[in-house]
């Protein structure tokens, strides 16, 4: 998979170019909004990008000298320009500059599909496999999603070596770090989107906490005022920026749905509902997911987890089964001492107590997400605006009754 980033200081063309190459094939698009002067001052951030495709509706002589300083400083970049003009001057013009691809406005589908394919076989990358994302979330506070969110990650990288990334992006005085790690970490997501400028590679391992070699998290905001001020685009390319390093990147997204939450369900090849067997969760379960696939999300991506599930609990375990129309992929038993002293020690449960119920489930739960499918189109943005898309909802159902 290639990791392109595409370029526009037009927001609907931006948004529109971004879709149609996510529908060319499987390939990782980050949008970033901004003139290639502006987009350049990123610095070495850019190198975890395959792909530059610059659109080119307002290009002048700065433009072009901005896009051959980074075809000059990043030389594993494939720059591509989407325009209108398509004169020889213009074309001279952009090679000149080190642009490998000329592509007409508006796009054509056929073309594009031949310059992506090509800058493919041209990528020099080795280590740009294909990134599992995956998000947890909940309908109620409660629900353990941040335990389990946090324990699922630590489980995939320790049992099953692999590379994973946990960001908490729980707006609710987050604490997804506190849960694994008895350090403080060194930055957080709220920090690292007001350094955008600065983020590369070296930054990103700087500001992560370090759990084991393979297990990293970018900790959340423990103020609620400061996750309020996250924009989805630095979330974007925070993201466009980790992934290529990681084989897993897990988001605890907690409660919210808003347009930084929905940066990351967009992209989500998996969508984990954390829920309890009890009737509030039940109502609220099935509200959450009829808001969902009302988003655009389908329901093959949404996957049940029940969570602190006892005997006593069974019949509204099923009853939540049936209103919401599909089965628990994972059922963690109830165990709260064990639970408590996990959390109190901010060690994960399997360090404390590997044999344990609760520790085998949320292995298993590792284990089925590793060895999922990562669907089609992953790393798709959506054309919509939040706004357009709630208020494009249909109506919801009624509940089944039981």
């Amino acid at each position: 998979m290639i990791n392109i980033l595409v370029a526009s200081d037009d927001t609907g063309r931006l948004t529109q170019i971004a879709r149609l190459v996510a529908d060319c094939g499987n390939y990782r698009v980050t949008r970033a909004a901004g003139r290639p002067s502006q987009i350049e001052h990123r610095t070495d951030g850019l190198d975890a990008f395959d792909v530059l495709m610059v659109d080119g509706a307002s290009l002048d002589a700065a433009e072009l000298a901005a896009i051959e300083r980074m075809c000059r400083l990043h030389m594993g970049l494939t720059c591509m320009l989407v325009t209108a003009d398509a004169s020889q001057h213009t074309l001279l013009d952009a090679m000149r500059a080190g642009v490998r691809d000329v592509l007409a406005w508006p796009l054509e589908v056929h073309a594009l599909t031949d310059a992506l394919q090509r800058a493919a076989a041209q990528s020099t990358r080795r280590d740009s496999g294909d990134t599992r994302i995956v998000s947890f979330m909940s309908c109620k506070g409660g629900s353990g999603t941040t335990f389990v969110a946090s324990n699922v990650a630590y489980e995939i990288a320790e049992t099953f070596k692999r590379r994973v990334l946990l960001i908490d992006l729980n707006q609710q005085f987050g604490d997804a770090a506190f849960l694994v790690s008895d350090e403080t970490p060194p930055s957080t997501l709220p920090q690292l989107c007001t350094q955008l400028e600065r983020l590369d590679g070296a930054f990103l391992d700087a500001s992560v906490a370090r759990v084991s070699d393979t297990f990293h998290v970018l900790a959340g905001a423990g103020d609620p005022v400061k996750a309020a001020e996250m924009r989805e685009d630095a979330l974007e390319w925070i993201l466009g920026v980790a992934a290529p390093r990681y084989d897993f990147v897990i988001f605890d997204v907690g409660l919210s749905l808003n347009p930084v939450s929905m940066v990351a369900l967009d992209r989500s090849d998996q969508m984990e509902l954390v829920l309890l067997p009890t009737m509030p969760h039940v109502r609220a379960g099935r509200r959450l997911q009829e808001i969902l696939m009302s988003l655009g999300y389908p329901l093959d991506r949404l996957r049940l987890i029940v969570n602190r599930n006892a005997r006593a609990s069974e019949r509204t375990r099923s009853a939540l089964e049936e209103v919401l129309g599909m089965r628990a992929t994972d059922v963690i038993p109830d165990d709260p001492a064990t639970v408590l002293e996990s959390v109190n020690q901010g060690h994960p449960i399997s360090r404390l107590a590997r044999n344990c119920t609760v520790a085998r489930a949320l292995q298993g739960c590792a284990k089925q997400l590793v060895d999922g499918e990562m669907r089609a189109g992953h790393g798709a943005p959506r054309t919509e605006p939040l706004v357009a898309r709630l208020f494009g909802r249909g109506a919801a159902p009624k509940l089944k009754s039981m």
